[in-house]
């Protein structure tokens, strides 16, 4: 099997373990990896279960489409952002799971303090706030707010995870909803015990 031929299988299985896992709904998000020097991309708008290596996107870095029957994902901007600005990735994916995607949209950075966070390299996962859907975010914002993170939350618009390929890209996504998930719990529990303080969106202390 070709070097190539391996990459679009790991694209695509990446792809349905995003949906199987409800980390998406439908076709939003969306998966690539660093092929050479361009990029394989899911195309837009295509149910990732019937998904096949031929539909796949090759698009180059400077966003130039060299291959593919469909049109790449609309998000593809945000995806060349991260690999021209990060040489160590491989592999983006972009999800809509919904803790993580509510955290976003309260426009601070997520950091329940848990092990998990050094373990996986995500550290502190900063907020790029504003609206970003469809790729409208700027991504020379977004190269700011994904630093030398694995992480960062897109506002109103869920998750862009990264790593040496899709698969890493993929425990990143599931690591950041894990995260959200225990600081919307400690949030929780802590106005339970104290009702009148109110939200604390750092619970790292």
């Amino acid at each position: 099997m070709t070097a190539s031929r391996r990459i679009d299988r790991s694209v695509l299985a990446v792809a349905r373990e995003i949906d199987a896992r409800g980390l998406v709904i439908g076709t939003t998000g969306n998966v690539s990896a660093r092929v050479a020097g361009d990029i394989r991309i899911t195309p837009t708008r295509q149910p990732y279960a019937c998904l096949r290596g031929r539909d796949l996107v090759t698009v180059a870095l400077d966003g130039t489409v060299l291959r593919g029957c469909r049109p790449p994902s609309r998000e593809t901007p945000l995806h060349l952002a991260v690999y021209r600005r990060r040489v160590d990735v491989g592999g983006v994916v972009h999800t809509h799971s919904p803790y993580a995607t509510a955290w976003g949209m309260t426009g601070h950075p997520l950091n329940p303090g848990l092990e998990d966070q050094s373990y996986y390299e995500i550290g502190v996962v900063s907020c790029l706030c504003g609206n970003h859907d469809g790729g409208t975010g700027q991504p020379r914002d977004l190269g700011h707010a994904l630093g030398s993170s694995n992480a960062v939350l897109l506002g109103n618009h869920g998750v862009l995870a990264v790593g040496r390929d899709p698969a890493a890209a993929l425990l990143v996504a599931r690591v950041v909803e894990h995260m959200a998930c225990v600081a919307h719990a400690q949030i929780t529990m802590r106005l339970a015990a104290e009702p009148h303080r109110g939200a604390v969106f750092d619970m790292s202390n």
